[in-house]
């Protein structure tokens, strides 16, 4: 049984998590110029851009939670702001029924999205992390490389090790973007779906001027991808796969 465990552990596991096992001392860079350095300068831009990256899909999706919760309450209520809605108006041509139905099913709609982009955001934010581990991976290569074209590296040094982290570490933040698209594109579906019963609620009702659901579909369209620059920070070294 135990045994079971373990290889259903190992199976669920994405592979190349965690901090790294191969990082080189940067003190050791320090007597080299600085003009040697500009890969070492580009991968650390690039590590800095994945880690701002991973800071603000945490924070979305943080704040999703509470927009979850607010569209979940509106779902609630949504009958009697629809009865609302039609006194206000005094639309005589609808009955109150099929507006009542069509502001539930509705706000239904949003909280699915909210719940689909709350799914997408958590997906967002493990990308972000792998992609973090990448580009770390892709700083480490370059620090490693430097110090070996210029003769300061410690004693057993291995630079293959620092060559296949980079290939494993590529590997697992491209497989969690894969991951976090098929998630955003769950969350876009239910957008679609909010879209069209807002249009139809917003016609029946006789209101007027842009819905809700248009301005997410605007923000929608500026979302970020699922993964952190990896192509960029994680390039493999020349030579490995």
């Amino acid at each position: 049984m135990k045994a079971l465990f373990l290889i259903l552990l190992v199976a669920c596991a994405k592979p190349a998590g965690g901090p790294l096992t191969n990082t080189f001392d940067n003190t050791r860079l320090a007597s080299i110029a600085l003009d040697q350095k500009q890969a070492v300068a580009e991968a650390q831009q690039q590590h800095d851009i994945a880690q701002q990256q991973h800071t603000k899909a945490e924070n979305d999706y943080r704040d999703s939670e509470i927009e979850q919760e607010v569209a979940e309450y509106q779902a609630e209520h949504s009958v009697l702001v629809s009865q609302l809605v039609g006194t206000r108006l005094n639309d005589k041509a609808r009955p109150g029924t099929e507006t009542a139905q069509l502001a539930r099913r509705t706000a239904d709609a949003k909280v699915e999205f909210t719940r689909a982009r709350r799914e997408w955001l958590r997906a967002l934010t493990n990308s972000t992390l792998y992609g973090v581990y990448a580009a770390q991976a892709k700083l480490e290569l370059e620090r490693a490389r430097l110090a070996q074209t210029s003769g300061v590296t410690p004693a057993g040094f291995d630079l293959a090790g620092f060559e296949q982290q980079l290939v494993q570490r590529d590997r697992a933040a491209k497989a969690a973007a894969d991951e976090t698209d098929k998630q955003r594109q769950v969350a876009g579906a239910k957008l679609t779906a909010w879209n069209e019963l807002e249009r139809s609620f917003m016609q029946t009702s006789g209101m007027k001027g842009p819905s809700e659901s248009e301005r997410a579909v605007i923000d929608w369209k500026q979302a970020p991808p699922g993964v952190a620059p990896v192509e960029t920070a994680a390039t493999p070294a020349p030579g490995k796969p």
